[in-house]
């Protein structure tokens, strides 16, 4: 049984060969990324923001100048890893997300889920409830999946922390953040999200679900921060006593 089980995984790895996660090279079926693109991948790592996790050069855990001036409205974001936005040079990671989430490539999606699950930087005893970032229901029906979703579920498994896909909704479709700049990121959420008044699935409440609860947002990458400040402001509003976020990637503007 053990040598057809290895002539079978071989058979698989030959017409199914592992590629990487960021130029799709072919690479050993135990590696993610090819060395060249390993290379590209930034780990976060201290020292970084005690607030929102971004990345310093040098010194010890701080409050950056931009929390200091105007706090999030999250406790604390953490991401895997992070990405240099403004420069023009490949982004392993970045080229990663785009496939899975543009792409639909959910074989990329999976890998990158049990990276974002193995990574994750907090205690999850922490936690009382797990929250994706939603969709809005059209955007929802053209993609055809939740990449948060996919994400705050191998978190969920691997911690045995509850994951509620229905409980924070989004009441009005948005333009991509893409494009936008700041200021026009913050404008685009605001008002967009909110918490529903009754869970379909067990009928209760959904505020009493969030009151008093240590809240975990998870979404795919945090760029400006708009989105997930504007999930913990509804959150917040509703009774959490905790909102943290957790996101696969972070974008750096160098």
């Amino acid at each position: 049984m053990k040598k057809l089980q290895r002539f079978a995984s071989s058979v698989l790895a030959f017409l199914y060969p592992q590629r990487c996660l960021g130029c799709e090279a072919i690479i050993a079926s135990e590696e993610l990324f090819c060395q060249i693109c390993e290379h590209a991948v930034y780990p976060l790592a201290t020292p970084l923001c005690e607030r929102c996790g971004a990345p310093f050069a040098t010194g010890p855990d701080r409050i950056c100048g931009r929390c200091f001036a105007q706090p999030p409205a999250f406790a604390r974001a953490r991401a895997w890893a992070y990405y240099e936005s403004a420069t023009h040079t490949v982004q392993p990671l970045s080229a990663a997300i785009q496939r899975f989430k543009y792409g639909r490539n959910m074989s990329t999606g999976k890998l990158l889920a049990q990276l974002g699950a193995a990574h994750f930087p907090f205690a999850t005893s922490a936690y009382d409830l797990i929250l994706p970032v939603p969709l809005h229901l059209h955007r929802l029906r053209w993609r055809g999946f939740n990449q948060s979703l996919l994400l705050a579920q191998a978190i969920g498994k691997s911690y045995q922390v509850r994951v509620d896909p229905f409980l924070l909704s989004r009441t009005k479709p948005t333009l991509p953040q893409t494009q936008l700049t700041e200021s026009e990121r913050k404008s685009n959420v605001r008002g967009a999200f909110c918490v529903m008044t009754q869970n379909r699935y067990n009928k209760q409440n959904s505020q009493n679900s969030v009151r008093r609860k240590r809240v975990l947002v998870v979404d795919d990458v945090y760029t400006s921060g708009a989105t997930v400040e504007e999930c913990a402001r509804v959150l917040y509003k509703s009774g959490a006593s905790e909102v943290d976020v957790f996101t696969l990637a972070r974008a750096v503007f160098r």
